[in-house]
């Protein structure tokens, strides 16, 4: 890297983040590409619009409760109370959000705190996998990177909790998986405490795992399984979360295992929603296509991860568990949003595969195949963006964001208006 490059990196971002980034983008090789990438997140934060779409949405939620703490004023005792009466298990946002308003009542710095986190995990499971590939990068390739990008992206920042907990889960999961370094599964352990508490269902899989070890062939089988599960008892599983999970997790959970909420959602899902077309089918397209890329990647490679390459057998065992597991947590509320995490633990399994090993012929096939599903998932992935992104994200640069800062309008209602 040329000494200029070393050092004008920075400035170039001051001047404009939007591009810098897309440069980085496309030289992920160069030693900044990474923390442009966060400085990026953290930057979008700082130009963080809520569109008109977006008011019922958690964040919106978030940026208030920091005015009202501002304003009570909280002690910590009256933080442990407040904590308390959140309804919430984990900790990390409402201590974020007590320690911002003690200095602020502005809620938008909130969301700058969210992006330093959100931005950090996220660029390091980004060039986690782009660390690994090898060679030239191959046309599909690039594709299956944009999914990646694109499944779990810099915008879900707007459901600060979960996403970054998948972030976070993945942060600690990946290492383990692909190298063999359990210390890291203690952000797995403990993402529910400090992120969210829904990833102790997350953990049910990871512990199964730890447990039995790769059995290629027999979750290949529970995933093949669970493709063809419409729906879990949701009375049985009430039943056994009463008798075995602390009162605590069975109290804060009641809402998202209501018999009556879950037949709604099923109703729901079953009819369809009022949602446009694109954003109904998105995902699912999405998940038929990676669906048929595990099942293509066992049939293919089965005999050689048996035998050659322990990281492979492992991320591939553990998807095909977790992603049985998830397949069963989408038919109850909230459930679905597991699937994203199965999407990008099978995306980064074949971007890895794909680029580096060598290419089996009816991999090629279904590459072709698969590659216009990919493409109308990434336009409208990228589309959704627009609810939260900026003018002032894609034009401007921390200087001038000071100006329009917690006032910006979403790309969305901007094109609406127009």
């Amino acid at each position: 890297m040329a000494k200029s490059e070393k050092s004008y990196h920075l400035i170039y971002f001051f001047l404009h983040p939007f591009f810098t980034l897309i440069y980085y983008l496309k030289n992920f090789r160069k030693p900044h590409a990474k923390n442009m990438m966060w400085l990026f997140t953290i930057f979008y934060a700082a130009t963080f619009a809520i569109g008109v779409e977006s008011e019922n949405s958690d964040i919106n939620r978030y940026v208030d409760e920091v005015e009202y703490l501002s304003k009570i004023g909280i002690d910590f005792q009256g933080a442990l109370q407040y904590f308390y009466s959140s309804g919430e298990i984990d900790i990390s946002r409402t201590i974020l959000a007590v320690l911002v308003s003690l200095f602020t009542s502005n809620g938008y710095h909130l969301i700058i705190v969210f992006g330093i986190i959100y931005g950090y995990f996220f660029s390091r499971n980004m060039w986690y996998i782009l660390d690994r590939l090898e060679g030239k990068i191959k046309f599909f390739t690039r594709l299956l990177l944009f999914c990646l990008f694109l499944t779990v992206p810099i915008w879900f920042l707007n459901g600060f909790r979960f996403w970054t907990a998948t972030h976070m889960f993945i942060f600690g999961l990946l290492p383990f998986l692909l190298e063999g370094k359990k210390k890291s599964l203690i952000w797995c352990f403990i993402t529910p405490f400090m992120m969210h508490f829904g990833f102790l269902f997350a953990l049910l899989p990871l512990s199964l795992y730890l447990l039995l070890g790769n059995k290629l062939k027999y979750y290949f089988i529970f995933f093949i399984l669970s493709l063809f599960i419409s729906n879990i008892n949701i009375s049985q599983f009430n039943n056994i979360l009463k008798k075995y999970a602390p009162e605590i997790i069975t109290e804060r959970t009641e809402s998202y295992r209501s018999e009556d909420k879950v037949e709604e959602y099923r109703n729901k899902e079953g009819s369809g929603s009022n949602t446009v077309w694109y954003a109904r089918y998105y995902s699912k397209v999405y998940g038929w296509v990676t669906t048929a890329f595990l099942v293509a990647l066992f049939l293919s490679y089965r005999k050689k991860l048996m035998f050659f390459d322990k990281g492979y057998l492992r991320l591939l065992s553990f998807i095909f568990l977790f992603f049985g597991f998830a397949n069963l947590l989408s038919t109850i509320p909230s459930g679905g949003r597991f699937l994203n995490l199965a999407y990008l633990l099978s995306i980064s399994a074949l971007v890895l595969i794909m680029q580096n090993f060598p290419p089996r012929k009816n991999l090629i096939k279904l590459s072709k195949l698969a590659t216009p599903f990919l493409i109308f998932f990434i336009i409208v992935a990228l589309r959704l963006s627009w609810y939260s992104l900026s003018w002032m994200t894609i034009i401007g640069n921390p200087i001038t964001s000071i100006f329009t800062f917690g006032e910006n309008t979403a790309l969305n209602d901007i094109i609406k208006g127009l």
